[in-house]
């Protein structure tokens, strides 16, 4: 026996005037509403009815029950219809985090037609420090799938496949000695992020490797990289989405489009529940649909 289904009889009895009548709505048996109510009555060793073989009625101590009785369960169906409609209809803050590059070249577009659908949600985008495992503080981490990340505590879904190609701007080719095969990019300067440095070589779909040994600049800033070549400091390898608007408006060209690095993945983690919360899942479900 619990306190709130023992209440919930003993209102359901004085509203409709009888054990008999209570079992019917609760839809349980008159002794079952009994043992309720007998329960109820030891647990705060006070009598709240008095009984007769015809009828029922309140004892002073069952009058002063009764409204803090209804009050107590009008605030449990409250907060009962108001979490089911939440879970119906997204709300709240719904916590991303990603790294700098991703948030803000992929995801934000996306973030901002997200929130002009479901106007009761919030999004925090925090960045994700490069190289470190998802998290269980953020609701969604999006990045670069890693391939000793095995959580007990997270699962993920693939986003997109994409291919990281050799760009530069034209000021910088027009410099510079033609590029007509990946052996002359060593000749080159790179502009490269943190990460490309730890690895020391970039693999090509080909099954050939680039040297990033020759670099004149690294960040893990896609802006600051952005500027580097667009102001022709070198070649920078970079996938297409990260510079869709540069390309686009002719401040960057493709250089040897034929080669591409090997396949990477962008994955979307997030904590492993029983139930996703909504907002999670109609995002993840968004933003799949989009890239």
């Amino acid at each position: 026996m619990d306190w709130l289904t023992a209440t919930r009889s003993f209102c359901m009895v004085v509203e409709h005037g009888s054990f008999t009548e209570a079992s019917k709505i609760a839809e349980v048996s008159p002794s079952a509403i009994s043992k309720r109510i007998e329960w109820l009555e030891k647990s705060l060793k006070l009598t709240l009815f008095v009984r007769t073989t015809r009828q029922i009625h309140l004892t002073e101590a069952g009058q002063e029950f009764l409204p803090r009785a209804n009050s107590l369960i009008s605030q449990f169906d409250s907060m009962i219809t108001e979490t089911q409609f939440g879970a119906k209809h997204p709300s709240g803050m719904l916590r991303i985090a990603a790294p700098l590059s991703v948030g803000s070249s992929i995801l934000m577009p996306h973030i901002e037609a997200f929130l002009e659908l479901h106007l009761a949600v919030k999004i925090q985008l925090d960045v994700q420090t490069f190289g470190s495992n998802p998290d269980l503080d953020h609701d969604l981490v999006i990045c670069r799938k890693k391939e000793d990340f095995d959580s007990a505590s997270h699962r993920g879904v693939k986003l997109k496949t994409y291919r990281m190609g050799i760009y530069a701007s034209p000021n910088y080719l027009n410099k510079h000695p033609p590029i007509t095969s990946i052996n002359e990019l060593e000749k080159h300067n790179m502009i490269i992020a943190g990460f490309q440095r730890k690895l020391g070589v970039l693999e090509m779909n080909n099954g050939q490797e680039i040297s990033l040994a020759k670099h004149n600049f690294v960040s893990d800033n896609l802006d600051a990289l952005l500027y580097a070549a667009i102001r022709g400091m070198g070649i920078i390898f970079a996938t297409r989405v990260y510079i869709k608007k540069e390309v686009d408006a002719g401040l960057l060209v493709r250089v040897l489009p034929e080669i591409k690095s090997t396949d990477r993945e962008l994955w979307a983690f997030y904590p492993k529940t029983e139930h996703m919360p909504l907002k999670s899942r109609l995002f993840l479900d968004f933003i799949k649909s989009r890239l």
